[in-house]
């Protein structure tokens, strides 16, 4: 029962489903096979990020003097620029290295991020480190064919439909990192 709800509480806040058209937007431009190996790149880079959070992480914060707060507000930073380039269609510089697309902004914060590390200190405190790492495992393994779905979303609307999906899902990405940011600032 404790395996359950912990697998429960990580997915929903590890979001596969919410994240998968965003995956696809993020990897629109590169080749169907390189796409599945950034989408594979960012799940292993955010179960290492998840399982070193579970480890490591409350002792890492308390050492530094760093809250999730803080962490929330960063990582709300760096995808309000990502989505907010999208909306405006402004390149980040050069095209990034897939290596590079998948540890920033795919595995974190997208599938890594405050959320999902507090979760997992939470749930090492609550059921045991062995049911935090059980419970990443299962959620990132079951995230990547979910992830790799995206690509199917997109087609079925089309150039323009595509086109409106990007556009409103970076609005929508932009408006949640606002949010994380608020948070983490403890606006209501």
């Amino acid at each position: 029962m404790e395996m359950a709800k912990a697998i429960a509480m990580l997915f929903i806040v590890i979001d596969p489903l919410g994240n998968s058209p965003y995956f696809y937007l993020l990897t629109k431009d590169y080749a169907s096979r390189d796409r599945r190996k950034i989408i594979a790149s960012s799940v292993w880079v955010a179960l290492f990020v998840l399982a070193f959070f579970a480890v490591l992480g409350d002792i890492i914060f308390g050492l530094l003097g760093v809250t999730v707060d803080d962490f929330r507000v960063a990582a709300g930073i760096v995808l309000l620029i990502y989505f907010a380039a999208s909306i405006l269609e402004i390149p980040l510089g050069a095209k990034r290295p897939p290596e590079n697309l998948a540890i920033v902004p795919l595995a974190m914060p997208l599938l890594s991020g405050p959320a999902a590390v507090s979760t997992v200190i939470y749930i090492k405190y609550v059921w045991g480190l062995h049911v935090a790492l059980a419970a990443t495992l299962f959620n990132l393994a079951l995230s990547y064919p979910i992830l790799l779905a995206g690509e199917r979303l997109f087609s079925l609307f089309g150039k323009t439909g595509s086109l409106l999906m990007e556009k409103l899902m970076s609005m929508i990405m932009a408006s949640f990192a606002v949010a994380m940011i608020r948070e983490g600032l403890g606006i209501h």
